[in-house]
C-alpha cells in the first residue's frame, strides 16, 4: 500500500467531523453481512500433497487476527490500530480515507502508545468512524473529544464522581481486552490478583447472605468453577510468564464483569451498596398502595403479595440479582411440577366423587366438582406455561424487562397456576362435604358431627399458619 500524503489542518478537521465516539459494548460484533453467493468464487479443488499451513489474510499493513471465538479483526502494527471491520471487502481508497482518518485522529493526541480501535461504517451514504482510545498503562478507554456518556452510565441510579464513573470506563477496557486479546501482556501476578478478588467475593456471599455477589453470577459453583479455571491458566502461564489470547479474552471478561459490577453497586463512594436489597433511591410503595394491586391481590387470595415478598431481594433499583433470580426460578418450576401432579390428582377425585351412588347426585357436589375438574385442566395447562415463562425467566434481561415495568403483569401472571390449584381444591372439597352432609348420602348424625368438628379443628390449624405466613398484615 503506498503512503498517503499527510493530511493538511483543513482536512484534518473535515475527516474529524466523522468520527463517533463509541466504547466496546457497542461494537457490532457477528454482524457483517453475508456476500452474496453469486460475487463468490468457487475452487473444491486440493493439490496434491498439499500441506500448507493457514495463512493470515493481510490488506496493506493490516494482518487479520483471529479471536478464540471465532470473530475476524484486523490490526496495523504500525498505526497501533484495531478495526473491526471486513477489510477484505474494502478498496484501496477506502482503505486509504481510513488511514487518513487515523491519522488526523492520531494528530490530536501526544502519546503514540494508545491503541485506537475504530469501525468504519457507512451511514447514510456518509462514512463515518466510530471509534475509541485505549490507554493500557492506565487501564481505561478515552477519546479526543468530549462525550456524553449517558448511555453508557445509565443503569446507574446516579453518577457524578470521577471514580466512579472510571469503574465503567476501566469496565470497558477489559471488555476490549476481551475482544482484542492480540498485542495486550498479562502474566501470573495478574491472574493471582484476580484469584484473589474472586474469592474474596465467593466468601463474602459465603458469609453473608445479602451480598451483592451475587448479581454477578447466576451460582456460587459457576463462581468457583472460574476461580478453578484462573488456576489451570496461571499455571500454564508460569514456564514463559506470558499468557495466551484465549487465557487474556478470559481474565478480560472476567474482569468487565467485576469492574462493571462495581460500577452499579457505587464502589468506593459513600453510597456504596453493601447488601443486595440496600436501595439508593426512596423506597416505592405506590405498587403496594395502588387500587388496581389491591384488587388483584384480593381477588386473587393474596397470593401476588407472597410472591412480592419473594421479589425484594432479587430487584433493587434496576439490578437483577442472578442468584437469587435462579433460586426463584428453580423454586417456581418445583412447585408448577407439583401442582400439576395435584391437579391430576383432583381430576381423578372429583371422578370418583361424581361416580359414587347418592355422594355424587346432589346437585351442588355436581356443580362444585365440574367446576373442579375444569380448573384441574387448566391448572395443568397454566403450569405448563409457567414452566416455559420461568425458563425464559432465566435470562436477566427478559427478567430486567418484567421487573421493571410489568412488575404487576408478573405478580399477576405467576399467580394464576397457584390460584388455578386452590380454586380447584377448594371446589373439590366444597363438593365432598356438600355430598356427605346430605340426606340422600344416609351417613349417620355421629358421622356428620365428626366430620364437622375436624373441619372445625382443621381450619383452625390453618389459619394461624396462614397468617404466620403472610407476615404481620395480609398487604404490609
Amino acid at each position: 500500500m503506498a503512503c498517503t500524503t499527510a493530511p493538511t489542518v483543513d482536512n484534518q478537521a473535515e475527516l474529524l467531523r466523522h468520527s463517533v465516539p463509541i466504547w466496546p459494548t457497542q461494537l457490532q460484533r457477528y454482524t457483517e453481512t453475508t456476500l452474496p453467493l453469486e460475487s463468490l468464487s468457487r475452487d473444491y479443488n486440493v493439490q496434491a500433497m498439499q500441506i500448507d499451513l493457514a495463512w493470515r489474510e493481510t490488506q496493506g499493513d493490516w494482518e487479520e487476527f483471529t479471536h478464540p471465538s471465532g470473530a475476524t479483526y484486523h490490526y496495523n502494527e504500525k498505526m497501533r490500530t484495531y478495526a473491526e471491520t471486513n477489510l477484505r471487502t474494502c478498496s484501496n481508497e477506502e482503505l486509504q480515507r481510513l488511514e487518513a482518518w487515523i491519522d488526523a485522529s492520531r494528530a490530536k493526541i501526544h502519546d503514540n502508545q494508545w491503541l485506537l480501535v475504530v469501525e468504519p461504517m457507512v451511514a447514510r451514504g456518509i462514512e463515518i468512524y466510530p471509534y475509541y482510545y485505549v490507554v493500557p498503562e492506565n487501564h481505561i478507554i478515552t477519546w479526543i473529544e468530549p462525550v456524553n456518556g449517558y448511555l453508557l452510565f445509565q443503569e446507574c441510579t446516579t453518577v457524578w464522581h470521577w471514580n466512579h464513573k472510571r469503574l465503567e470506563l476501566e469496565a470497558q477496557y477489559w471488555k476490549h481486552v476481551e475482544y482484542f486479546p492480540h498485542g495486550i501482556k498479562m502474566g501470573p501476578p495478574d491472574v493471582r490478583a484476580l484469584r484473589i478478588q474472586l474469592n474474596w467475593y465467593r466468601v463474602e456471599a459465603l458469609a453473608l447472605e445479602q451480598s451483592t455477589a451475587g448479581s454477578i453470577f447466576w451460582s456460587l459453583e459457576q463462581m468457583k468453577e472460574m476461580v478453578d479455571e484462573l488456576a489451570t491458566v496461571e499455571e500454564l502461564a508460569g514456564s514463559t510468564g506470558e499468557m495466551s489470547e484465549p487465557a487474556v479474552a478470559i481474565c478480560g471478561k472476567i474482569l468487565h464483569m467485576l469492574r462493571h459490577h462495581e460500577f452499579l453497586n457505587h464502589h468506593g463512594q459513600p453510597e456504596s451498596r453493601l447488601m443486595r436489597t440496600h436501595s439508593l433511591g426512596e423506597r416505592r410503595r405506590d405498587l403496594k398502595n395502588s387500587s388496581f394491586m389491591t384488587s388483584a391481590t384480593i381477588a386473587m387470595l393474596w397470593i401476588p403479595v407472597v410472591v412480592l415478598k419473594r421479589l425484594k431481594n432479587i430487584y433493587v433499583d434496576g439490578l437483577v440479582n442472578g442468584v437469587d433470580m435462579r433460586r426463584f426460578v428453580d423454586d417456581f418450576n418445583a412447585q408448577t411440577k407439583a401442582q400439576t401432579t395435584v391437579a391430576s390428582v383432583i381430576m381423578a377425585v372429583d371422578a370418583s366423587i361424581l361416580a359414587i351412588p347418592g355422594l355424587g347426585s346432589p346437585l351442588p357436589t355436581k356443580t362444585m366438582c365440574s367446576i373442579s375438574f375444569v380448573l384441574s385442566v387448566y391448572c395443568i395447562i397454566a403450569c405448563t406455561m409457567a414452566q416455559h415463562f420461568s425458563h425464559r425467566m432465566r435470562s436477566l434481561d427478559f427478567a430486567a424487562y418484567y421487573l421493571q415495568g410489568k412488575m404487576v403483569s408478573f405478580l399477576i401472571v405467576t399467580s394464576i397456576p397457584t390460584l388455578l390449584y386452590l380454586t380447584s381444591l377448594a371446589c373439590s372439597i366444597v363438593g365432598f362435604l356438600a355430598g356427605v352432609f346430605t340426606v340422600e348420602y344416609g351417613l349417620p348424625l355421629s358421622a356428620r358431627i365428626g366430620c364437622g368438628l375436624a373441619i372445625i379443628i382443621g381450619t383452625g390449624l390453618v389459619i394461624p399458619l396462614t397468617i404466620a405466613s403472610f407476615g404481620p398484615g395480609l398487604i404490609q
